[in-house]
């Protein structure tokens, strides 16, 4: 049995919250957003790569528990870059619908005034990709090679 299989059958609504860190109906509304985008990438064929199901419980588990994405990847049996890219998938397609985004943050919490924090995720960036100049590298690249032997 799957780590999603494992988690939908949890009957007890404190539990899950517990180990999802989201509402079921948070976590129902997340599935379907990502099954959507998830049909919209592949209707032209290509590759499945890893199951939807298993991309948002990879992103739970790392965003709930801050676990390594080596030891995450071994726990469920795949390379690292691919714990890598399901978890950035799911971020890059959540973080495009509306529903989850966080808005005005500055809004939500002006001093003295009663706040909600319901709905909020933090994402901690411990094992982000390293960003390198893609565009306009050619202005900073002098041309020069050396040609030893």
């Amino acid at each position: 049995m799957d780590e999603y299989e494992k988690i939908k059958n949890i009957t007890d609504e404190k539990e899950f919250k517990l180990i999802t860190g989201v509402t079921r109906e948070v976590f129902e509304k997340m599935l379907a957003v990502l099954r959507e985008e998830y049909t919209k990438d592949h209707a032209g064929g290509g590759q499945p790569g890893l199951p939807v199901e298993l991309r948002l419980t990879l992103a739970l588990e790392y965003w709930r528990e801050y676990r390594s994405q080596r030891h995450m990847a071994h726990a469920h049996g795949i390379c690292k870059s691919s714990t890598n890219n399901g978890i950035l998938w799911v971020e890059y397609r959540l973080s495009g619908r509306e529903e989850f985004q966080l808005g005005n943050i500055k809004e939500r919490f002006k001093p003295r005034e009663e706040n909600s924090l319901i709905g909020i995720i933090l994402v901690d960036v411990e094992e982000q990709p390293i960003e390198r100049p893609v565009e306009n590298q050619e202005e900073s690249y002098s041309g020069k090679k050396r040609h030893t032997r």
